[in-house]
């Protein structure tokens, strides 16, 4: 089975094709260390990264080359190849610290561990490199305040610059007119997050670079994953800087660094987004107990559907949330 070889003049012109040859340029011409492979297509050393594709989970892996005077030939690679070229990857943080001049940096900070980790980790490499970070923080309309209020002191703890975005309209009354999001329509990671980003980007002069907090060990598709790639909404290069990082990296890191905690630790619940797709009962009933006025909230939306949509789906049927009875106070409470 051979990797396919993809020339030049072979790809589409569309603004992401174009874009992603552009940032593939730039990289290899970087030479991240930890991304070099040797290329099972044309035994040629190269760089690995992946491309986004629509409707497909596992984006294709390729490995790219630039000779020098601008070109790149980019060879896609076979699902073997991919398994056998993606077990030599890594990223250093010296790869980190050369894309930082690429572009304008953020990072997107959600509030999360994942994402204070990044910023933590980000914010030392960008002193060592004399570069200024941004921290990018979308306000889903959907979170705790809480969350929104760590954000911000963090930020101004660490003395990083911070930008928060939010959607054009509030997802409460959005989801009462478009209906619940879900695993098969969730619209609302782009209206509520992707979009508000994208926005912002497009209206800055000059090459940006993201950094996010994905990682390998959340789900077995991200497991596929490589963590360089150009991004189809925000037109610019993604890296995922702590992608190899195993969990107990990522905690010991944030506890080393002795910043606060975020406040969704503590409530044993995410409170970025409560859009719906992907909680469970067992989220909703802790939605309950720690913010019954959003959970009252969503009551209202569900009513708007008339009966036809719930949060909640169990083994074939729908289970409104004014059935999670912590007690019969607290139910009420939080649907007046």
């Amino acid at each position: 089975m051979k990797a396919e070889r993809h020339p030049e003049n072979s790809s589409a012109h569309s603004p992401y094709e174009l874009g992603w040859r552009e940032a593939a340029k730039q990289l290899a011409a970087r030479r991240l260390s930890g991304l070099r492979v040797r290329c099972p297509a044309c035994d040629a050393q190269g760089l690995l990264i992946s491309k986004w594709e629509p409707a497909v989970a596992v984006k294709p892996l390729y490995v790219v080359h630039g000779n020098g005077n601008g070109r790149l030939r980019a060879c896609r690679m076979s699902k073997v190849h991919a398994a056998s070229v993606r077990r030599e990857a890594c990223l250093t943080s010296g790869d980190v610290s050369k894309t930082l001049r690429m572009g304008r940096p953020f990072v997107l900070l959600s509030g999360g561990t994942d994402s204070v980790c990044t910023l933590l980790y980000m914010r030392k490499l960008a002193e060592r490199a004399g570069v200024e970070i941004t921290a990018l923080h979308a306000d889903t309309t959907a979170g705790f305040p809480e969350v929104e209020d760590y954000v911000r002191r963090l930020c101004r703890d660490l003395r990083v610059p911070l930008v928060t975005v939010r959607p054009e309209r509030d997802f409460f009354e959005t989801a009462k007119k478009w209906g619940i999001p879900g695993v098969r329509s969730r619209w609302c990671c782009k209206t509520l997050k992707v979009s508000p980003i994208r926005r912002y980007l497009a209206q800055l002069d000059g090459p940006k670079i993201i950094y996010d907090g994905i990682r390998a060990v959340e789900s077995p598709t991200r497991a596929t994953y490589v963590p360089v790639w150009f991004h189809p909404a925000f037109r610019c290069l993604s890296i995922s800087p702590i992608f190899y990082w195993p969990d107990s990296k990522v905690s010991d890191y944030v506890r080393h660094s002795r910043v606060p905690r975020s406040p969704t630790a503590e409530m044993g619940c995410s409170g970025e987004c409560w859009c719906g797709a992907y909680k469970s009962r067992a989220d909703f009933e802790a939605l309950l107990r720690v913010h019954p006025d959003i959970f009252g909230k969503l009551v209202q939306v569900e009513k708007a559907q008339r009966g036809k949509y719930t949060f909640l789906y169990e083994q074939g049927k729908r289970i409104p949330l004014t059935a999670l009875r912590r007690n019969g106070r607290g139910i009420r409470a939080a649907i007046q």
